[in-house]
């Protein structure tokens, strides 16, 4: 039923129907649409160049340097006290790495451990 359905419907006519070889007509009209394209790419390349240039790398050049002064900040702050809540840090089965307590990314400044933080 849906075969005969895309079946029934007509196709635009191609500029090449009925024609062993291109018509004059044909290439002319081709080439005109290919003028016209050359053409607006060319605009829309500037436009995305110019957008890339003036507003991209202004906006991530500001992002790296907030970045860097918040995290800055972020490490002046001393370390919060270990308090063991009975929620947090549950080890049902140890980590298949290393000696299985400590997580893939282990940071011992920063993450503790079920018995508290890591003396350095």
């Amino acid at each position: 039923m849906a075969l005969r359905a895309l079946l029934c419907i007509k196709r635009p006519k191609s500029i090449f129907t009925n024609t062993r070889y291109l018509s004059e007509t044909a290439v002319s009209e081709y080439a005109k649409i290919f003028q016209a394209e050359q053409a607006h790419a060319g605009k829309s390349y500037l436009l995305w160049k110019r957008v890339s240039m003036f507003v991209v790398v202004p906006a991530l050049t500001w992002c790296l340097y907030n970045t860097y002064v918040l995290e800055e900040e972020h490490n002046t702050h001393p370390r919060q006290e270990f308090e063991p809540y009975d929620h947090l840090r549950i080890r049902k089965k140890p980590f298949p790495w290393g000696d299985g307590n400590h997580t893939l990314f282990h940071n011992p400044q920063l993450n503790a451990l079920p018995e508290g933080y890591e003396e350095m």
